[in-house]
């Protein structure tokens, strides 16, 4: 204890006031909706818009190249194809709204029968995408892109917590 102000002494890292918990959380948030934009919200503006050309720009290549914006199918292997829909959704509201663009309305699965005409449809898009020779080089920067930004969000929980300065 502070013989100046009875607190208890707390170590370097360990702030734990309500504003600097809010603050983080609205930085994890905005960092997922908008890549990049976390950081800036903690002050690490340089950071972020290096990660935000990072993961957009990763995402802007992906997309380039016909990269497939997976779609949850729950009669093949519905743990893996949640999975990548997860890599891709990481990019926040960019992954929204190419999906929006492609597919005609922001989806993130196929319907569960198969007779629905919006089955037919989001299958068909699915496989002309990926029937381009570049879709695999496509799908790679899209997932990396989406994973790279999860990642930025721990690094936001880090700096939000004084252990990343």
């Amino acid at each position: 204890m502070s013989v100046a102000d009875d607190t208890p002494h707390r170590p370097r890292g360990a702030r734990t006031s309500s504003w600097r918990v809010g603050l983080t959380a609205m930085a994890i948030v905005s960092g997922w909706l908008i890549p990049g934009l976390g950081h800036i919200v903690l002050g690490r503006v340089r950071r972020g818009i290096f990660f935000a050309t990072l993961v957009l720009g990763s995402f802007a290549l992906g997309m380039a190249h016909d990269g497939r914006l997976a779609l949850r199918d729950d009669r093949q292997a519905p743990i893996l194809s949640a999975l990548q829909v997860v890599a891709n959704a990481g990019v926040g509201v960019a992954d929204l709204l190419a999906r929006a663009r492609v597919y005609g309305v922001a989806t993130y699965s196929l319907p569960r029968d198969p007779a629905e005409r919006e089955y037919g449809t989001r299958l068909t898009i699915l496989r002309d995408r990926t029937k381009s020779i570049a879709s695999i080089y496509g799908t790679a920067y899209l997932w990396a892109a989406g994973l790279m930004n999860l990642l930025l969000l721990f690094d936001l929980w880090d700096i939000g917590r004084g252990r990343n300065d």
